[in-house]
C-alpha cells in the first residue's frame, strides 16, 4: 500500500512534466534580449505537411487508343471535354511517411477507338461497319495519391487505383459503303452484344503548384480497361475476339485546401490557448 501511495504522486509529477514539455514544443518564449548569437544557435527544423483535405475540379481531353485481338492498326482518337471533381485526403502513413494520400471522385470521360488507314491502299478495318467509335462514359474512381513536395510551392504527383463506369451513349462513324446497310440503324445505339459496364486500373503523373489555400495540378492520367467493348464470342463460339479500352487524358485542375497545409487551424489554436491558460492557472 505504501508503495502505491508513493507511485501515484510520482506518476502525477511525471505526467505534468510531459505536458509542460508538449506545451513548450508548441509555444516558446524569447529571451529579454534577442542577439545574433542567439539566433545563430537556434535550430530550425523543416515542417512536415499536415494531414489535410482538399477538394477540386479539373478538365481536359481524352485520347483513346484501344487494344485488339486480332491486332488492328489504330490511331489516337481525341475527344473532349473530359471533366470531373475529386476529394484528396493527405495523411502520414505509420506516423513516418507524410507523402501519402487517398483520392476519390467522379468524372465524365470517353472510351473508343479509330482504325488507321493503310498508306498504300487507303483501306482500313471496321467493326460493325464503323472505322471510328466514340463512347461517353461517366465514371467513379478511388486512387492512392502520392506526392513529393519540392521547396514550398511545388510538388510531384503520382496516383494509381481503380475506376468503374457505365457506357452511356455511343456514336459510330461508318465507312461510306456501309451507310445504306443494316449497320446504319446502330450508328447511335448499342447492340445486344455490346457491353455497357466498364472498369479497370487508372493512374497518372503530374505537377502541382501550391499557392495556399489553392493548388493547381497539371497531370496526365492513363486508363487501362479490363472489360471488353463487346462479348468476345458474339461472332462465333469458336473464335475469341476482344477489344479493351486504353486511354490517355491530360488534365488541369484547381483544388482548394479545406484545412491548412502547414500550421494549425483556428479551432486548434483556440484549444491550445485554453490548455495554456488552464495550465498556468493551476500553477
Amino acid at each position: 500500500m505504501r508503495k502505491l501511495l508513493l507511485i501515484v504522486p510520482a506518476l502525477f509529477v511525471w505526467v505534468s512534466a510531459q505536458a509542460q514539455i508538449d506545451l513548450d514544443k508548441e509555444f516558446f518564449s524569447l529571451p529579454e534580449e534577442v542577439t545574433g548569437e542567439y539566433l545563430d544557435s537556434m535550430k530550425i527544423q523543416s515542417v512536415k505537411p499536415n494531414d489535410y483535405w482538399a477538394v477540386g475540379v479539373w478538365c481536359g481531353a481524352s485520347l483513346q487508343y484501344g487494344y485488339f485481338n486480332p491486332p488492328r492498326s489504330v490511331r489516337w482518337n481525341v475527344q473532349y471535354p473530359v471533366y470531373g471533381f475529386s476529394f484528396i485526403r493527405h495523411f502520414t502513413m505509420f506516423g513516418i511517411f507524410p507523402n501519402m494520400g487517398l483520392e476519390f471522385g467522379a468524372q465524365q470521360n470517353y472510351e473508343g477507338y479509330e482504325f488507321k488507314a493503310n498508306k498504300e491502299t487507303g483501306n482500313r478495318a471496321t467493326e460493325s461497319g464503323a472505322y471510328k467509335v466514340n463512347i461517353k462514359v461517366p465514371e467513379v474512381f478511388f486512387l492512392t495519391h502520392f506526392h513529393i513536395d519540392m521547396a514550398d510551392r511545388f510538388k510531384i504527383l503520382a496516383k494509381i487505383g481503380l475506376y468503374g463506369g457505365y457506357r452511356q451513349s455511343i456514336e459510330r462513324v461508318l465507312e461510306s459503303y456501309y451507310e445504306q446497310s443494316s449497320y446504319a440503324q446502330y450508328v447511335n445505339e448499342f447492340r445486344d452484344y455490346d457491353k455497357r459496364w466498364t472498369y479497370g486500373v487508372q493512374g497518372g503523373l503530374g505537377l502541382g503548384l501550391m499557392l495556399d489555400p489553392f493548388e493547381f495540378h497539371l497531370s496526365v492520367q492513363v486508363k487501362w480497361g479490363w472489360e471488353s467493348f463487346w462479348k468476345p464470342d458474339y461472332a462465333s463460339p469458336y473464335y475469341y475476339r476482344f477489344a479493351y479500352p486504353l486511354d490517355l487524358a491530360p488534365t488541369f485542375g484547381i483544388y482548394y485546401q479545406l484545412s491548412p497545409r502547414h500550421g494549425h487551424t483556428r479551432s486548434q489554436l483556440k484549444k491550445m490557448a485554453k490548455e495554456i491558460v488552464n495550465y498556468r492557472s493551476a500553477e
